[in-house]
Parts: C-alpha cells; sequence; structure tokens
C-alpha cells in the first residue's frame, strides 16, 4: 500500500476503499447527524519539504503553523487529515462544538491531534464564499520505517473514542446523533 489512503477527491469517495480502521472513524463521525461528508487521507511528511508549503493544491491544505515550528514533520511522522463538511444550520455549529470538545479532549490527554478550518479564497472564476468551508482533523503520529500500523491503530481508537463519547454524550446530542 502507498502512503496514500485515497488521493483526496471527495467526488471519489464512494469508490474509494478504507482500512477498517479508518473505516470506524468515518462510521463514527457519520453518527452525528450534521456531518454531510467525510474523506480521509495520509502522507509522509518528509515528503512536505518547508518550500513546499505556499504551493497551491495539495500543498494548500498541509498544517502549515505545526509544521513551521519544527521546519517540517518528525522523523517518520505520518500524518492522516480527515476532512469533513457540516450542514450550515444549527445541527451543524452545535456538531462543530462538540468535536472542538473532543478533539481538544484528545489533545489535552497528549494525543497529537487538532481540528482547524480549512475554504478556498471568497472567489475566482466564480463566488465560492459560502460554498468551500470544511474542517480537517489533523492526526500525526510517528510510523517506524514508513509503515502506516501505528496510524491505523490511532484511527481505530480515536474512531472507537468517538463513538463511545457520543454514547456518553446521548442525552445532550439527542436529536444530533444517530444509535451505534
Amino acid at each position: 500500500m502507498s502512503d496514500e489512503i485515497n488521493d483526496d477527491d471527495p467526488d471519489v469517495e464512494d469508490v474509494v476503499s478504507y482500512p477498517p480502521e479508518v473505516e470506524t472513524l468515518h462510521a463514527a463521525l457519520g453518527r452525528l447527524i450534521a456531518v454531510t461528508s467525510v474523506v480521509t487521507g495520509l502522507k509522509n511528511l518528509a515528503h512536505f519539504e518547508p518550500s513546499t508549503y505556499s504551493l497551491p493544491g495539495e500543498f494548500g491544505d498541509l498544517p502549515h503553523a505545526l509544521l513551521r515550528r519544527t521546519d517540517g514533520g518528525l522523523a517518520d511522522e505520518m500524518w492522516a487529515h480527515t476532512e469533513f463538511e457540516l450542514s450550515p444550520d444549527e445541527a451543524g455549529w452545535l456538531t462543530l462544538e462538540f468535536l472542538a470538545w473532543w478533539v481538544r479532549d484528545l489533545s489535552r490527554s497528549g494525543r497529537q491531534i487538532q481540528l482547524r478550518p480549512m475554504a478556498l479564497p471568497p472567489r475566482a472564476q466564480e463566488v465560492q464564499l459560502g460554498h468551500t468551508l470544511k474542517f480537517i482533523i489533523d492526526h500525526l503520529v510517528v510510523c517506524p520505517g514508513d509503515g502506516i500500523e501505528a496510524m491505523l491503530a490511532e484511527l481505530q481508537e480515536r474512531g472507537e473514542s468517538l463513538s463511545s463519547n457520543i454514547d456518553d454524550y446521548a442525552d445532550v446530542l439527542g436529536q444530533l446523533a444517530r444509535p451505534a
């Protein structure tokens, strides 16, 4: 398997076959009714030099601030990026708040994870404002020898954690969440 779980094209999500560990995370996110799409990609950060951070395309989605602080990824560090979109309504806003808490809680416990927004310029050939907002959960894991097993195990744990937290707060989430 290459270091790409998918090619980051959301239009191919239906034909992409994800490893079961990634599917666990996607299923957990899918329990939240406001989540409208989810894709996950995996990249070896050693392949991205600091000089590439300002380039367009796939480079635009890198966690720039984090990488600039360390002048690139750590040795053997892999970056999984789970991109998701939310419905533009109250359910989406409340779901974002819940996910922001969940990511913060994992980060506080020592996990290398962060949540950040991403959007395209307000106008390109046409107006894009209001149509390109998505969110990215950055997962950073050291994977010795260029293998991805440690990352897959971490994504499995994170999917189980999110699903468990959805169950724990089902009374608060109410109609925002589907049963497991």
